[in-house]
């Protein structure tokens, strides 16, 4: 049973499953990729000389064993190479002249021996085998060293000498943890290094020790990689787990700030408010019940000096109070707009006539037909055509009278008021200055049909019909 052979290649299946690993690792990162890519290249070359060193230990010739010896360098140094640089990044001791003369010493030695296969031996006595105790023959070449082989002993030695160094250094630094573990590493290829020398030497039993050197750092170093990759996880694991219970936080925060803000804005609407009803106090009711004072401070004198005067200026104060408090009952339903859809369609007309004629004077004559309420938003709309419509009167007509005719049923309303002012052409006014567009925008809101007609000097009417026709 070739045991050392079958040792060889589950070490080297080994290695070459965690550099196909870590390659992997380090290309998909996006940070910190060295010391990934670095031990990648260490495990799979290391993964090259041992799979070489079960093709020389079996070759049957001098001249296949110096063939396959010769690209067998190739793979050793770059495992060094690419070692020293890991454990330079590892330890973060990065003296950089030294590792890069070193690193080129590796490469001139590599390809020395790729150009001249034999140039490590000064003298070959032939090939040999070592027959282990278990009648495995394992091939090794007899032959003195040559100047190239000591000079590449002496890198080997060198480059072990620095990772000592690193590691101690880094051990004082206070990375206890981490320097132990590649210590386990080096302290295993100084007893893998150190025991073929012996061996060697004739002072111990001849064992291929060398092939196993790599050994102590491929498995700790990728223990440590390996525990790397799992705590990277977990601090990712950590740091999602942190992010969302930031975004809770920051929604919270959000919320509670879009709270505030519409609390604020509600306030400021209901100021704004308060103001407006202020205004129209000012503006309308309050001139309104001025008006009707004087009327009634002098209503005696006139009505003792002129009794038909007195009676027109009776009915002229009945109007004004009547304006006043129409006017008061419209602001009330601004305050309380569930009032005005619990209000019926024929009050709230009734209402806005008298608001109008207490500002204006003008007498308004109302004929209501049909019972029965329509829908809340329907009478509504309704309610702020007609204001919008009286509004219009008051501002631009000129009118001496105004008509409203009132047609309702739960299921159909018809509004028409009509004066007789200076009318407009609707095709030359624009909507906005008469308030067309707003009073078409609420009767298209209920899918109502407006219709507005008017001449010059011949007055206008506006009919609102619920539903539309068709």
């Amino acid at each position: 049973m070739n045991y050392y052979a079958l040792a060889n290649g589950i070490i080297g299946g080994i290695c070459l499953g965690f550099g196909i690993l870590f390659l992997f690792f380090g290309l998909r990162r996006k940070n910190n990729k060295r010391p990934y890519l670095l031990f990648a290249l260490f495990a799979l070359a290391y993964a090259g000389t041992l799979f070489l060193g079960i093709r020389y230990h079996t070759a049957t010739s001098v001249e296949e064993y110096v063939r396959l010896v010769r690209w067998d360098d190739v793979p050793i140094n770059l495992a060094f190479i690419a070692l020293i640089w890991y454990v330079a990044e590892y330890t973060k001791v990065r003296p950089r002249i030294f590792l890069w003369g070193l690193t080129i010493l590796f490469v001139v030695l590599a390809i020395t021996q790729i150009i001249r296969g034999n140039l490590l031996y000064e003298e070959i006595l032939g090939l040999d085998a070592l027959i282990m105790p278990w009648g495995e023959r394992l091939a090794y070449l007899e032959a003195t060293d040559s100047i190239w082989s000591n000079l590449e002993t002496g890198a080997w030695l060198t480059a072990l000498f620095f990772m000592v160094y690193a590691c101690i250094r880094q051990y004082l630094r206070g990375e206890r943890t981490v320097a132990l573990i590649l210590s386990i590493g080096v302290l295993w290829f100084v007893a893998a290094i150190g025991t073929e020398l012996l061996a060697r030497a004739g002072i111990i039993p001849l064992f291929f020790y060398g092939e196993f050197g790599f050994l102590g750092f491929a498995l700790a170093l990728s223990l440590q990689m390996s525990n790397e990759v799992i705590k990277t996880e977990e601090d990712l694991a950590q740091y999602r787990v942190n992010l969302e219970g930031l975004v809770k936080e920051r929604t919270a925060d959000l919320e509670a700030t879009q709270e505030k803000l519409l609390h604020q804005t509600r306030e400021q609407a209901t100021i704004e408010e308060r103001g407006r009803l202020a205004r129209d106090l000012h503006d309308e009711v309050t001139q309104t019940i001025y008006s009707a004072t004087l009327i009634s401070e002098a209503l005696p004198a006139v009505w003792e000096r002129n009794p038909d005067e007195g009676r027109r200026n009776l009915t002229k104060l009945r109007q004004l109070v009547r304006g006043a408090l129409a006017e008061m009952r419209t602001l009330l339903f601004e305050l309380r707009p569930e009032q005005l859809a619990m209000a019926d369609l024929e009050t709230l007309v009734r209402q806005l006539s008298d608001a109008f004629t207490g500002r204006t004077r003008i007498p308004v004559a109302i004929q209501v037909g049909g019972t029965g309420q329509p829908p809340s938003d329907v009478k509504t709309a309704f309610y702020r055509i007609a204001q919008e419509a009286f509004n219009n009167i008051s501002k631009h007509a000129g009118a001496q009278t105004v008509t409203v005719f009132l047609q309702q049923r739960p299921d159909r309303v018809i509004l028409t008021i009509k004066d007789d002012g200076l009318g407009f052409d609707p095709g030359s006014v624009s909507g906005e200055h008469m308030g067309i567009t707003i009073m078409r925008e609420r009767a298209e809101s209920i899918q109502a049909n407006i219709d507005i007609n008017s001449q010059s000097r011949q007055g206008a009417s506006i009919t609102v019909t619920w539903p539309k026709a068709g």
